[in-house]
């Protein structure tokens, strides 16, 4: 078979173009461009980097300034200061809490060591509790620390070197046992 078809006619090996029936290749629309960004995307990445930068500061410092705001010099401490028992030997800070919160511990005394210049040993030391304050213990608690094994009495006392330069300060105060949370004062 020759092809015969003239230049307007098409030939046996092609196939018309007829709207109404589709053809074998998708025929391809031009390109949709998407709509230009709004809103705050729509900022250019380099005016938003200091945005961010910015916010990220911010968020680190509310981190550090609410986990530092309870921090207090166990010197400080007061009678009535609900606070969490640090783990070492040495105290320096204290994370205080509202007595309302969770919390192991609750000041119940504070006084000056004055049995002495010298620096006290743990025989002094326990004498100073039992006269101070395991009476404390009774007055704030309202009972007999016998009749409460529950509760127990811990102290801070200055180090060596503290008491050398001239701290006497002893902090008492009452705990479980077990040094577990309580969430309210043991005030009578």
């Amino acid at each position: 078979m020759t092809d015969t078809a003239g230049p307007d006619e098409p030939s046996a090996h092609e196939t018309p173009l007829d709207p109404a029936r589709p053809t074998a290749e998708p025929q391809s629309a031009p390109p949709l461009s998407a709509p230009p960004p709004s809103g705050p995307a729509a900022a250019a990445p380099g005016k938003m980097r200091p945005v961010i930068i910015i916010g990220v500061i911010v968020a680190f410092l509310a981190i550090v300034l609410f986990a530092v705001r309870n921090n207090v010099e166990a010197d400080d401490l007061k009678v009535g200061d609900c606070f969490n028992i640090p783990n070492g030997s040495t105290i320096k800070t204290v994370e205080k809490h509202p007595c309302t919160e969770s919390h192991n511990a609750e000041v119940i005394h504070v006084g000056q060591y004055t049995d002495g210049s010298t620096y006290p040993i743990s025989l002094s030391l326990d004498r100073y509790i039992e006269t101070s304050c395991v009476p404390a213990f009774e007055s704030y608690v309202g009972r007999a620390i016998d009749s409460e094994p529950a509760l127990t009495v811990g102290y801070f006392h200055p180090t060596r070197d503290a008491w050398e330069s001239g701290s006497r300060t002893i902090t008492c105060y009452v705990a479980k046992p077990d040094e577990s949370p309580m969430t309210q004062s043991v005030k009578s």
